[in-house]
């Protein structure tokens, strides 16, 4: 069988490149967007993490205590017993209960964020003694992907841990970027029929080159649907390439295996987004059924 890489040995691969290729930019140009409704008020937690690796927090809220000041963080574990990631400097109340206050994260506390997002959930907290309220952020990421023109069409997951990648769903790096952020979305799975083994079989033949031009359709968690062009196909990849980290351009690389089992050599389609649309739910939310693959 052609496998691809353990996904915690190529996780920390591409951690590596993220890290040394963070693009440098405009400071307006948002990397990733989270938000969280904050419990027992009318509030709102918005995080941005910008492409400078700096980011803001912004909190607005009614019906807190009057003409207090609410200290505030973003969280591990929960609510009651939160486990701080960073603290930031507090928003104070007016003395009708409302709050609003745009909080900035350093270079030195967004990448402990961004890092701690890729491995569970983080949440927002605004607190002043026991009057506490939370919300876990969220971001939109991939749910499905799709190459008409080679029959594939699969759900899209985060595989946590260390385990043997899934059968019957593709997976995306959460070190990376999601489709309709500035950057590469990183998408894999095995090349076994029903996944994305078209992709392999095409690239032995002139070396893929029937894939260029071809749509690639990614859908997010928020009822988005992008659509990319592929414009490169890159066969005999021994080596996270650093493009991936690099680009800002709105891409979606997907990645196989090439074989057989045992070796690195990884075969990567590249797609470059040319259009972007909203969709139901149900299009974007297609069940996933993964499951445990045996390793031969």
């Amino acid at each position: 069988m052609r496998l691809p890489l353990r996904a915690a040995t190529l996780c920390l691969a591409l951690a590596t490149v993220a890290l040394l290729a963070v693009p440098s930019v405009d400071a307006t140009q948002a990397r990733r967007i989270w938000r969280a409704p904050l419990g027992g008020v009318a509030g709102t937690a918005t995080l941005v993490a910008y492409t400078t690796g700096t980011g803001t927090m912004t909190i607005t809220a009614q019906g807190l205590r009057p003409s207090t000041t609410y200290g505030v963080m973003i969280y591990r574990g929960t609510c009651a017993k939160p486990i701080a990631v960073v603290k930031l400097p507090g928003v104070r109340s007016d003395a009708s209960g409302g709050a609003t206050g745009s909080l900035p994260l350093t270079a030195v506390q967004q990448p402990i964020v961004w890092h701690a997002s890729w491995t569970g959930n983080i949440a927002a907290r605004i607190a002043s003694g026991s009057d506490a309220h939370c919300g876990v952020l969220k971001y939109a990421v991939a749910t499905r992907i799709a190459v008409p023109a080679m029959g594939i069409d699969l759900p899209v997951v985060l595989q946590k841990g260390s385990a043997f990648p899934y059968c019957n769903v593709a997976m995306y790096m959460p070190e990376y970027y999601q489709p309709g952020e500035g950057g590469a979305t990183f998408i894999y799975a095995h090349a076994r029929t029903g996944m994305f083994l078209p992709l392999l079989n095409a690239s032995l033949v002139n070396n893929g080159a029937k894939m260029i031009g071809m749509k690639v359709l990614a859908w997010t968690s928020d009822d988005h649907l992008y659509t990319y062009q592929v414009v490169k196909v890159l066969r005999h990849v021994y080596n996270v390439p650093a493009a991936l980290a690099a680009t800002t351009s709105q891409e979606v690389w997907l990645q196989t295996s090439e074989g057989p089992y045992g070796t690195y050599n990884k075969l990567f389609v590249v797609a470059r987004r040319i259009a972007g649309t909203t969709v139901s739910y149900a299009a974007a939310h297609p069940a996933p059924h993964p499951q445990v693959c045996s390793l031969y």
